[in-house]
């Protein structure tokens, strides 16, 4: 019997930078004697399908299913992708923003068959604009490359290029929580839980993928607000996780950490004239912050202008932002609203 794997993609009216990316996964060749039955799931974020001319032009060696979350917010569109793919042997996620080259695809699952990971998961290299401020090409903000050896044991892991087999989204779960609706973060979160249940979690340093940088990414305003938001987001998973005054006390030990980190970086930084310890101070610095203002549940919502006109960098302090009614409702059919999941808002 032939394994069967999906490929999933959430977007949101991005149509040229998925028209590349499903372009690149058509072109994956896998060997002959492969028993891998590959298929695409694509969840359009937009309640008006606005991604469907372009899904209809991507035809290729493997077959497209797709769907529509009408809910705003990346996790209810990463849950309904799960939904999709309950059936099968193993899940992909990949961003519409990437292109996967050559090779990819058999990398990742070669590395999933002789790993016997639970998890396989691998590197992204961001492609920058050519006129990119020159501080974009000393920091590791835009590529995740080299930072890890193929083999080791990870604690975490992200959507952006990541195998997860169907054993570890049918026991955990729901996978992606509510409250990161606008702000980033819910893989962070469902990978951590994935880890704290046992399960491996494997680097592929080989399985890399590209990834297209935007100009308004190449800003100094923009990694300082990445850097909070990933502070921010690490510390509410966290206290999601496991809350109790153990925790608190854990993570405001991580951000006084980090702070501190931070001035040690800066200052050898100045001292050896390295561009590199300077830029790791700045996002030490601000990461440290968010996770101070993750404590009082205060986060930057990276992602709300995208679905909505009004704006806003807060959600308040119970999350009531990633709580809304009308959320998607969890993979597992006999499962409740991803809004009714008991950790839906900070004790």
């Amino acid at each position: 019997m032939s394994i069967s794997v999906a490929i999933a993609v959430i977007t949101f009216r991005r149509p040229d930078l998925l028209r590349d990316l499903l372009a690149s996964l058509q072109a994956q060749e896998l060997p002959s004697d492969s028993d891998f039955a590959v298929r695409i799931v694509v969840v359009d974020n937009d309640a008006e399908g606005s991604a469907a001319e372009v899904i209809a032009e991507a035809e290729g060696r493997y077959p497209i299913e797709t769907a529509i979350e009408p809910e705003p917010g990346i996790p209810f569109a990463r849950e309904k992708s799960v939904q999709l793919a309950w059936n099968d042997d193993a899940l992909i996620f990949v961003d519409d923003d990437e292109v996967a080259p050559p090779g990819w695809l058999a990398t990742l699952l070669g590395a999933w068959e002789k790993t016997r990971a639970d998890v396989v998961t691998g590197p992204v290299q961001g492609i920058l604009p050519a006129d990119a401020p020159a501080w974009n090409h000393y920091s590791d903000v835009h590529s995740s490359v080299g930072k890890h050896a193929t083999g080791d044991l990870l604690n975490k892991a992200y959507t952006n290029n990541t195998l997860v087999a169907q054993r570890v989204y049918h026991d955990v779960k729901p996978a992606f929580h509510p409250a990161f609706r606008y702000t980033g973060s819910s893989d962070l979160h469902f990978f951590l839980r994935v880890n704290q249940a046992g399960y491996r979690i494997v680097w592929c340093e080989e399985a890399r993928i590209q990834e297209d940088v935007p100009a308004s990414r190449t800003t100094l305003r923009w990694l300082f607000r990445r850097a909070f938001r990933s502070g921010s987001g690490d510390t509410i998973s966290r206290l999601l996780i496991r809350p109790g005054a153990a925790s608190y006390l854990k993570v405001l030990a991580y951000a006084l950490a980090r702070i501190a980190s931070a001035f040690v970086y800066g200052l050898g930084g100045l001292v050896t004239f390295r561009k590199t310890y300077l830029l790791k101070a700045v996002r030490r610095f601000f990461s440290g912050i968010g996770s101070l203002a993750g404590i009082v549940g205060i986060n930057h919502d990276e992602y709300r202008e995208r679905h909505r006109a009004d704006g806003g960098d807060a959600v308040s302090g119970d999350l009531a932002g990633g709580a809304g009614a009308g959320s998607a409702e969890l993979a597992d059919p006999e499962g409740a609203p991803v809004a009714d999941h008991p950790d839906a808002r900070l004790p």
